[in-house]
């Protein structure tokens, strides 16, 4: 028998053995939405998907920025993701626990329209009924102020016998309340509040195959350091351990999942630990037009302004100044992230200019 065979049937009965002495474990179930600033049905869909979720505490919602083109928050994670529409993407869009529910409208493909919150709720309610037998957990968490790095270790095991050769983890980073334009079925909706944004992606795109010991436990340590618009205090960690097969898309579904408590900036490490919380800082007028007067209540040191996709429009060193004032004249509409170096550590703010 060839020797990779006979060992992976070894592992599928330790695996199932473990199975029979172990209760299901809490299943959080992963609703990933697929939207874009560009779709006009979209804040529409949120509101029906948000109406599902509400009812279904423990949900992990996460927004893909794909499906329907891309916008300046668009990951490639997330575009690689819309292999599992089969057929064309569309946006708004979701699937739960990237599986295909037993009532749906196609056979082949776990991606739903958006169009009624009680088949959302309803595709919840058929996952939370599905025994898991997959712990994860999300421990070790350190976010560096300085650096920008945060990092984590996400372990668990399983319990079932389950198919090591398709078993990945996903590590995504998640933001909340970006501010920036969305269509919408009435025009454009400028200071629309984007939430549960995926920004970033710790692992593999379509996620990194894990090691697991003989037992089905498994530990991933992981150092990942945030994108420049990214802000840490609207950041937190969602972790997948889930399936991956291209060539069959009913193979992809999520085992479990988990998510970090609070933000990143609850999470830090080194000097300065919880600066970005505790440092008082104030820009106006914010929407600004031709300028922006910044102040905080510690000397600041140094200035530096970024655009939504990282590119830098201001980077000054000061001179212990209590207020700046920033020149926007020529800047492009949009959002713009502000971070400060002062005596008390760093300060990140969203600057919006018309």
């Amino acid at each position: 028998m060839n020797r990779k065979i006979f060992f992976a049937l070894l592992f599928f009965t330790v695996g199932a053995a473990g199975a029979a002495a172990q209760p299901p474990v809490q299943r959080r179930s992963v609703l990933e939405e697929f939207s874009t600033a560009l779709c006009q049905y979209c804040p529409e869909g949120y509101q029906i998907i948000k109406k599902a979720v509400d009812s279904h505490p423990g949900t992990i919602w996460l927004v893909h920025h794909a499906g329907f083109m891309t916008d300046d928050i668009t990951i490639t994670a997330s575009e690689q993701l819309t292999f599992l529409y089969a057929a064309n993407a569309f946006a708004p869009a979701y699937m739960v626990d990237r599986t295909i529910p037993q009532v749906t409208y196609n056979d082949y493909s776990p991606v739903w329209g958006v169009d009624d919150s009680a088949r959302v709720a309803g595709h919840l309610d058929e996952m939370a009924a599905k025994p898991c037998f997959t712990t994860v957990d999300i421990g070790e968490v350190a976010y560096d102020v300085a650096t920008r790095t945060v990092s984590a270790t996400v372990s668990g095991r399983v319990y079932e016998a389950f198919d090591t050769a398709i078993t990945r983890l996903s590590l995504f980073l998640v933001e909340d309340s970006i501010v920036m334009p969305q269509a919408s079925t009435t025009g454009t909706i400028s200071n629309y509040l984007h939430m549960h944004a995926v920004r970033g992606c710790a692992t593999d795109p379509t996620g990194t195959p894990l090691a697991f010991a003989p037992d089905g436990s498994y530990s991933f340590p992981v150092q990942y350091t945030l994108p420049p618009a990214a802000v840490a205090s609207h950041c937190r960690l969602v972790a997948l351990v889930h399936y991956y097969k291209a060539t069959n898309l009913t193979k992809n579904g999520v085992l479990n999942a988990a998510a970090t408590e609070g933000y990143l900036c609850s999470h830090t490490a080194g000097i300065a630990t919880g600066a970005e919380q505790t440092v008082e800082m104030t820009v106006s007028p914010n929407p600004a037009t031709d300028h922006a007067t910044i102040v905080a209540d510690s000397p600041i040191r140094s200035i530096a302004v970024t655009d939504i996709r990282g590119r830098r429009m201001v980077d000054v060193a000061a001179q212990g100044e209590s207020a700046y004032t920033l020149d926007t004249r020529g800047w492009p509409s949009g959002v713009y992230i502000l971070r400060l170096t002062t005596d008390a550590g760093p300060a990140t703010r969203k600057l919006m200019v018309h």
